[in-house]
């Protein structure tokens, strides 16, 4: 028996689909690149090191260290956390080593990190902030914006999308 094969194509769909569905392949991507513990302490880096040392230090990764081999055979890790700080502030970074890790710590509610490993490494400040506010829009691009959107009914998404097109627009240049 023969068996007729169609070029059987999937017919596109257009069904709205949520912003948290589309940010779920995205944070996927991000989450396969860092382990869960990594991904927190890197986007929750301002709250844990604090005002002083979000400008001076920078977390690189989670090192796993063999620790000892528990009653059922499973073997147990140490988490060491790689920190990359600058020349001047390591002094200090040191003497606050443990309220950091005490931080971590809290935050997860176990003990996910058990030392830091510091590098003294210069890390030069962020400046594009600053250079982003002197940029001008030209009036081409607000109106490129505002048309892109004015079929749009809900006035919150607007007004989101049009900041969000002023933004991209001022980067690009």
């Amino acid at each position: 028996m023969h068996m007729d094969k169609k070029n059987i194509k999937q017919k596109r769909t257009f069904v709205p689909q949520s912003i948290g569905d589309t940010l779920r392949k995205i944070n996927r991507k991000f989450s396969s690149k860092y382990n869960r513990t990594e991904f927190i302490i890197n986007s929750k880096w301002p709250e844990i090191a604090g005002s002083y040392f979000k400008e001076y230090s920078e977390p690189l990764n989670v090192s796993r260290v063999r620790d000892f081999e528990n009653d059922v055979g499973e073997t147990v890790y140490k988490n060491y956390l790689n920190v990359s700080v600058a020349p001047a502030a390591a002094i200090e970074f040191q003497h606050f080593k443990d309220t950091i890790i005490e931080k971590i710590n809290t935050y997860f509610g176990y003990k996910a990190i058990i030392d830091l490993r510091i590098h003294q490494n210069y890390i030069p400040k962020y400046t594009h902030m600053k250079q982003n506010k002197n940029k001008q829009i030209d009036k081409n691009d607000i109106e490129f914006v505002k048309q892109n959107v004015k079929e749009f009914q809900n006035p919150d998404l607007k007004k989101s999308l049009l900041n969000l097109g002023n933004k991209i627009t001022t980067e690009d240049k």
